[in-house]
């Protein structure tokens, strides 16, 4: 149970190097998130755009993309899928043939190129293109149809949205709790653990030990930290890749920050999460590339 709220110290296990991410610095971060379906469009280019759902089962974003031939005249119509990884989304364009109006009939459907879906803010994005099958490639700039009310308001919460081992969005928000002993490379331990979520915050409090087997005077310490998920990465875990969550922390205090992953897997029926191991080789981007073997389960008892 996350029992006080205590200032993180220098002496934080958990403390890393200063350091900006540079698309958060500053302000919100832009998350795709429930609400950042509907219409979209590029004004100039008015009476042809999109279309997108977001799926959340399975951490995809899908395209229904309504335009003209090169040639114009006639209407096209295409349809794109892909991954979701914090403000963008890599697709897959596919175009549908032989179908016949209201009936019917044995649908041909074919991969003809990629595109890149970067979300800006709920109201606007950019979507890069190239078909294989033509070699036209470009980009478009796009303005939500209607209102942003539904994406503003699931992205107050947005950082709480883990992507999980199999691909699906998963909310971490509640307590969490790890029972154990762990050996620190200085000899001395960490007892018992507990992690809170909330929309905006982490919470930790961990058991420090003198001694390499959690005996002895038992001191607890409290990181008390702001938590902002970044995007969406492969992290190795007990030498297998999985997917993994980076996030920024920050210490509202001191203003440090920690580059840290979250990972959960929900493969059982009761899911677990652990973290990033803080000393393991790091990205390009500073995050650790390692995920600690110890997991926290669901906090039980209040």
């Amino acid at each position: 149970m996350i029992k006080s709220i205590k200032s993180i110290t220098a002496a934080c296990a958990w403390a890393l190097s200063v350091a900006t991410v540079n698309a958060i610095a500053g302000e919100t971060p832009m998350l795709i998130n429930f609400g950042a379906g509907g219409g979209w469009y590029e004004p100039a280019t008015s009476g042809q755009g999109f279309s997108f759902d977001v799926v959340p089962e399975s951490n995809q974003l899908v395209a229904y993309w309504f335009t003209y031939p090169e040639e114009g005249d006639a209407r096209e119509w295409y349809t794109a899928q892909g991954d979701i990884s914090g403000d963008s989304a890599n697709l897959v364009i596919y175009q549908t043939g032989n179908g016949v109006f209201d009936q019917p009939s044995e649908i041909d459907i074919k991969e003809v190129g990629t595109a890149f879906m970067e979300y800006h803010s709920c109201q606007s994005a950019t979507l890069d293109y190239f078909f294989d099958t033509s070699g036209a490639s470009g980009q478009i700039d796009l303005k939500r149809l209607g209102t942003t009310r539904l994406c503003e308001l699931f992205l107050t919460s947005a950082s709480l949205e883990a992507v999980s081992h199999t691909n699906a969005w998963f909310n971490l928000q509640g307590e969490w709790f790890f029972e154990g002993c762990v050996l620190l490379p200085d000899g001395r331990s960490h007892g018992n653990e507990w992690v809170a979520f909330t929309e905006t915050s982490m919470i930790l409090e961990i058991e420090d030990y003198e001694t390499p087997d959690c005996t002895g005077p038992m001191s607890l310490r409290t990181i008390d930290m702001q938590l902002q998920r970044v995007d969406k990465t492969t992290a190795f875990l007990n030498g297998e890749e999985v997917i993994a969550n980076r996030y920024v922390l920050t210490d509202p205090a001191s203003s440090m920050e920690i580059r840290q992953l979250w990972y959960v897997d929900d493969r059982g029926d009761t899911p677990v999460i652990t973290h990033g191991v803080l000393d393991s080789p790091s990205d390009a981007d500073g995050f650790p590339t390692q995920l600690h073997s110890v997991f926290f389960s669901p906090a039980s008892n209040p």
